[in-house]
C-alpha cells in the first residue's frame, strides 16, 4: 500500500510540471530553402517560386514583428507599385502550429505551418511549395 501510494504521488508531480514553453520572439535568420516539386493535372512539373532576398524575421512581443520582406501600397494608380513603402513592421500571430503574418500589402495573413521551433531552429513550410530555415541570432 505505501508503494502505491509513493507511486501515486509521482505520477501527481510528473503530471503537474509545466511544459517548456517555446518562444518564437527575438531575430531569426535566413538559412537556406527548399522548393518541393508540384505537377499540375497534366503531370508536368510547374515552375518554383522566383528567388527573392529573404531578410528574416524579427518577433519582437506576442503579436509584432519585421517581416521578411517590405510592404508596399498595391493600391495606387501608379504602374510603379514599389514608390509608396509600408516598411517590414506587421503583425504576427501563432495558431497550434501555425504562424501568421498580416500580409500589409495584400490585407490578409500569409500561413506557415511551423515544422520546427526550438531554441535556435525555425523551419517553416510556405503552402506545401517551399520549406524554409531560420536561425535564432544569438545575443551578446
Amino acid at each position: 500500500m505505501k508503494n502505491c501510494v509513493l507511486i501515486f504521488l509521482l505520477l501527481i508531480l510528473f503530471s503537474c510540471q509545466k511544459e517548456d514553453k517555446k518562444t518564437i520572439e527575438g531575430k531569426w535568420i535566413f538559412v537556406s530553402e527548399y522548393n518541393i516539386p508540384s505537377y499540375s493535372i497534366d503531370g508536368s512539373e510547374e515552375p518554383p517560386l522566383p528567388p527573392r532576398k529573404d531578410l528574416g524575421f524579427d518577433f519582437y512581443s506576442k503579436d509584432s514583428c519585421k517581416a521578411n520582406y517590405e510592404f508596399f501600397d498595391l493600391n495606387t494608380l501608379d504602374v510603379n507599385y514599389f514608390q509608396k513603402s509600408f516598411g517590414r513592421k506587421t503583425k504576427f500571430k501563432i495558431d497550434n502550429n501555425s504562424l501568421k503574418i498580416f500580409n500589409r500589402s495584400l490585407n490578409k495573413w500569409t500561413n506557415y505551418k511551423i515544422m520546427r521551433l526550438d531554441e535556435n531552429n525555425l523551419v517553416l513550410n510556405y503552402n506545401d511549395i517551399q520549406i524554409k530555415n531560420y536561425v535564432r541570432k544569438l545575443r551578446k
